[in-house]
């Protein structure tokens, strides 16, 4: 049997934090975009006093922001999460593919067996399922195989989906704090009255700034679970490909009755029932 490479290693801990990082200071910096921040002159008067990106993040509300925050790096996790998982050589590794063959050109069932049991992907996972069912006949071992196949796509759905719950609530999340915001501020305006009207634009403005975060985490959360989903959708199909290029011309009229499952086992006949106690000898 040819030797077989290791599977593609994940990313360390290292990039993925270094990455998460990156993009969290991508949307950082999008926050910052001047379109959030004051005209730097008025009706040509200088503006005389700049608040730091951190400040107007305070000012617009800690608990809000920093949920916003948290938010934003499990939507990049989620990401490169899911571009590792997603790509070919890990769902269906080309080296355990061309092994698996020859395995079973040569015949060798058990070796064949062995190979994908031993592999971490979703090809040898669906392979491992149609090898237990294999001596049931050819639809017995389309069943494994399509159940097997829902079962990983299931999966994968699912941890996609909250990206699209990301999309959903941050929106939600801003518009609580811009609201709070606001309240906050007519309250001040109905105590103290409207002596300086730039003031409370100027609270306007960065309650709103809990809004603008909602939305710069939500589209691109919404973009990339469109983008993983059909990522996903492209990598089953060449998952079934490659499955029933191998197990659509296996010779399942020699296969009956063999075993290749792990815990394989042959059940024996039924025991003849003992007679039973105080019956007459014939």
């Amino acid at each position: 049997m040819k030797s077989l490479p290791a599977s593609l290693p994940a990313p360390s801990l290292k990039t993925r934090a270094v990455v998460t990082a990156l993009c969290t200071g991508l949307v950082l910096l999008v926050l910052a975009h001047p379109a959030l921040a004051q005209d730097a002159s008025t009706a040509g008067t200088p503006l005389v006093m700049e608040k730091t990106l951190f400040q107007r993040l305070m000012a617009a509300g800690p608990f809000f922001m920093g949920t916003l925050f948290m938010a934003s790096v499990f939507m990049v996790w989620l990401v490169i999460d899911g571009i590792t998982r997603t790509a070919r050589a890990k769902l269906a590794p080309p080296a355990v593919i061309a092994s698996l063959r020859q395995n079973l050109i040569d015949g060798d069932y058990e070796t064949a067996t062995q190979l994908v049991t031993a592999q971490d992907s979703v090809f040898a996972n669906i392979a491992t399922a149609a090898f237990s069912k294999i001596g049931l006949g050819k639809d017995a071992t389309d069943d494994a195989i399509f159940e097997e196949t829902e079962r990983a796509r299931s999966i994968f759905n699912s941890r996609i989906s909250y990206l699209s719950v990301i999309g959903v609530i941050t929106p939600m999340i801003g518009l609580t704090g811009t609201v709070f915001g606001m309240i906050h501020a007519f309250d001040t305006l109905g105590s103290s009255g409207v002596g300086d009207p730039t003031k409370l634009s100027a609270a306007i403005g960065e309650v709103l700034v809990c809004t603008g975060g909602g939305l710069v985490v939500a589209i691109p959360a919404f973009a990339f679970y469109y983008v993983m989903r059909n990522r996903i959708s492209a990598g089953f199909r060449h998952i079934q490909t490659e499955i029933n290029a191998v197990f659509h011309h296996l010779p399942y009229d020699h296969l009956q009755g063999i075993r290749l499952e792990a815990d394989a086992f042959v059940p024996s006949l039924p025991r003849a029932s003992a007679p039973a106690e105080g019956t007459a000898e014939a």
